[in-house]
């Protein structure tokens, strides 16, 4: 299954939409997409919404955490919002769901 971004900006943040499941087959794209937006974002915060992602694996949350090191450098925020349970049980497994800000709504963030 493809991946698909999309974004919008709302008044202080960026949210990117993301469609697929982020596992090694499409972590790369993942990476170079949010990487780019990233370096690019007028704003401070970029949400990512994961409602639409089904499954994550060790590569695709290797890739978050890298993104995580670049926003952190480019001084702006990456929270992530809206996980499915599933998405979430393999945060809090890894316990990376206390290195992330996450919540639960786009909203939210």
């Amino acid at each position: 299954m493809a991946i698909k971004f999309d974004k919008k900006e709302q008044a202080d943040k960026l949210i990117v939409i993301i469609h697929g499941e982020i596992d090694a087959y499409h972590s790369g794209e993942v990476k170079k997409f949010l990487k780019d937006v990233i370096t690019e974002s007028k704003t401070n915060k970029i949400v990512l919404d994961m409602s639409e992602v089904n499954y994550i694996d060790s590569a695709g949350l290797g890739s978050l955490v890298a993104l995580y090191k670049d926003a952190r450098m480019a001084e702006k925020e990456l929270v992530l919002a809206s996980l499915k349970q599933t998405v979430m049980r393999i945060f809090e497994m890894t316990r990376l769901d206390r290195v992330f800000k996450i919540v639960q709504t786009v909203e939210e963030a």
